[in-house]
């Protein structure tokens, strides 16, 4: 069951960057390790150049929520939607 969200919630961004002709480098989705919480990053090379951060995460957050999460079946806990110059400043980022 939770591999399957997994696989359910990777397919659902694929389709979210083919309808937006984004060009992704980078899909992660996994989870957090507390409950249903899952973690996603989404990080293009080509498609976010031109929208505003918040608008992309929430465009992302409502086309997953009405393919995948209809039931509440897990949280989403974190969503990163990064170009790859936006990705290379957080990955060298030391928490």
């Amino acid at each position: 069951m939770k591999t399957a969200i997994l696989n359910e919630l990777r397919a659902a961004i694929e389709e979210w960057a083919r309808l937006h002709n984004i060009e992704t480098s980078r899909i992660e989705v996994k989870y957090s390790g507390i409950g249903s919480h899952i973690h996603i990053d989404v990080v293009a090379r080509r498609g976010f150049e031109n929208w505003w951060w918040a608008e992309r995460d929430r465009s992302l957050i409502d086309f997953i929520f009405s393919k995948v999460n209809q039931n509440g079946d897990f949280f989403l806990s974190r969503l990163e939607t990064m170009t790859e110059a936006e990705y290379e400043k957080y990955e060298g980022v030391e928490v």
